[in-house]
């Protein structure tokens, strides 16, 4: 729902606030990098709902927000060790589970108290888990055990499912059909499935991308409704080439996908939060998008080049994606940025809005803009509602190019939209201030 409101406010500010009407295109992608406090390497991250979402590290950080990224707590203060966590899985908004190292910790009420939990001592270092209900659950170790829960880790029941690594467990999400495989285990080189109803052994399924020297895949996630399946990973034959494998309901065999992705090295994970929108990302800052169920992919561009090792859609517009040294990065939109026509269509004229610096800001920002020649001139805040919060310019300006500041000491943190109209140009640009 949080999606539909927030394009409809895009449209307010067009329609309202100028006074005119226009469609909104998006031309390039836009993610708001966040302030975590945290020197981690962010290796997960699950959304609860639009506002509320948890991310974790490799030096213990758990990381909670409820207002859409705003703000983070590190909920890390009452655990004395120090744990490398792997993986987290939610079964609904308050049931869920960490791994990582050889612990596990499960919580009941979205993430805000944890409680840790026993494993059969041969298990080995834990990096996936999957949970299936509000108290079962599927953890998997690093020797190619997978352990089986129904009472929220108070037994367990084990099996050897591979010689290899258990990188990623994940679920069928597809139509229901009665005897589909319902739980899977991902392996750097292999893929198993396990179907419950009735309940049978792991079953290998083929798949032979990943035999080169140096191939590994390392995520994967069914889309939502449609059956699809798709893995990400590396090509490492002859150099570390990007991969995205996809196999749908009705294929015989795995498809390799040509994305079209330039530059070398893995991708690292994936989110398909519909049966067409699918995100992947990886190595040197890279995320990218499809919108055809992955016959093309388009790149987005982000505030960052460090590596990004997970991504989570809660919807098809509202996403976090996390990455090294403590990078997060939201989107409240799919990751592109709404730009209007007029804008569009007079990108060589000399009227010009340009981005604030810095953003996100506290509690200081710069706007500049240019006109080619004698008009009048509005440049106004606006909050997410639409309603104007504050007048930063509101008189007749000469030709020329200008600077104005904005000081949001007095307002709350949140995302903001600025507009300019001078004459018949008008344009809308947003805002992120992070106390």
């Amino acid at each position: 729902m949080r999606s539909i409101i927030q394009y409809s406010i895009l449209k307010k500010v067009g329609i309202l606030i100028f006074g005119y009407s226009f469609s909104v295109q998006f031309i390039h992608a836009q993610w708001i990098s966040q302030t975590s406090n945290s020197i981690d390497n962010l290796l997960d991250v699950v959304m609860l709902d639009t506002m509320q979402a948890i991310a974790i590290g490799d030096r213990n950080a758990i990381l909670r927000t409820n207002d859409a990224g705003v703000t983070w707590t590190n909920q890390t203060i009452a655990i004395s060790a120090i744990y490398s966590w792997k993986n987290i899985s939610f079964f609904d908004s308050q049931n869920g589970a960490i791994v990582g190292d050889n612990r596990l910790i499960t919580t009941t009420d979205g993430g805000q108290h944890w409680q840790f939990r026993t494993l059969p001592e041969n298990a080995q270092n834990y990096l996936s888990v999957l949970h299936t209900g509000p108290a079962s659950m599927f953890v998997g170790s690093d020797s190619g055990w997978v352990y089986w829960s129904s009472d929220t880790g108070q037994t367990w029941t084990s099996e050897k499912v591979s010689d290899w690594p258990i990188c990623k467990l994940f679920e069928w999400r597809g139509p229901i059909i009665l005897d589909a495989p319902n739980y899977y285990a991902l392996t750097p080189y292999m893929l198993y499935s396990k179907p419950i109803y009735p309940s049978q052994q792991w079953n290998e399924i083929s798949i032979s991308h990943f035999r080169a020297l140096g191939s590994a895949a390392f995520d994967g996630e069914f889309s939502i409704g449609s059956g699809t399946v798709f893995i990400v990973g590396v090509y490492g034959d002859l150099w570390s080439q990007p991969a995205i494998i996809r196999k749908s309901i009705t294929d015989d065999a795995w498809y390799n996908l040509p994305t079209g992705i330039m530059g070398a090295g893995p991708l690292l994970g994936i989110s398909a939060p519909s049966a067409n929108i699918v995100y992947v990302c990886g190595t040197n800052g890279r995320i990218f998008k499809t919108s055809d169920s992955g016959n093309t992919w388009r790149s987005h561009t982000l505030p960052t080049l460090r590596n990004i090792r997970a991504i989570n859609f809660y919807d098809e517009k509202h996403g976090f994606a996390v990455g090294d040294s403590g990078t997060i990065l939201n989107t409240l939109n799919g990751g592109e940025v709404p730009v209007d026509i007029v804008e569009n269509e007079n990108r060589l004229s000399s009227f010009l809005l340009l981005q604030n610096y810095p953003n996100p800001f506290n509690p200081e920002t710069k706007i500049d803009y240019e006109i080619q020649d004698k008009r009048m001139v509005k440049l106004a805040i606006y909050d997410l509602l639409g309603r104007e919060v504050t007048v930063l310019v509101d008189e007749m300006k000469p030709a020329g190019r200008y600077s104005v500041k904005w000081n949001g000491l007095r307002f709350g943190s949140g995302v903001y939209f600025y507009s300019l109209k001078a004459g018949e140009y008008s344009s809308v640009k947003k805002l992120l201030l992070l106390k």
